[in-house]
């Protein structure tokens, strides 16, 4: 399937599994450079490899818990400084998720929904 996302730049976070794995594949399929952003990096780096296979042309695995502020600015940063500061794709694939729009969420809307992710984990 072509999405006509050729060399687009996308994160996943919470790409390392799931359905975010498989929208990762996806992109992979159809050319994009994917990010992805999760916590395990032995997950990640296997997931990344994957997605090299499928046909990224820049796959990588960074770890961050989204919960912390500063490493997902730090993950963001230095996917911004390799990718030139382009991103055209965005997907969360974690947590229970909320509804709303995008210019509803905040920093404790999601650190309550991190919080309820941390109590299905344990």
């Amino acid at each position: 399937m072509d999405l006509g996302l050729k060399d687009a730049a996308a994160v996943i976070v919470g790409g390392g599994r799931g359905m975010g794995l498989a929208a990762a594949h996806c992109l992979a399929d159809d050319g994009a450079r994917v990010a992805l952003i999760g916590r395990t990096a032995d997950v990640l780096d296997k997931a990344a490899t994957e997605l090299s296979d499928r046909g990224s042309p820049d796959a990588l695995g960074l770890v961050a818990e989204t919960g912390d502020a500063a490493a997902v600015q730090r993950v963001f940063d230095e996917i911004g400084e390799r990718w030139n500061g382009e991103l055209n794709v965005l997907i969360n694939a974690v947590g229970p998720g909320t509804r709303g729009t995008f210019d509803d969420l905040t920093d404790a809307l999601g650190e309550r929904e991190e919080s309820h992710a941390s109590h299905r984990r344990h």
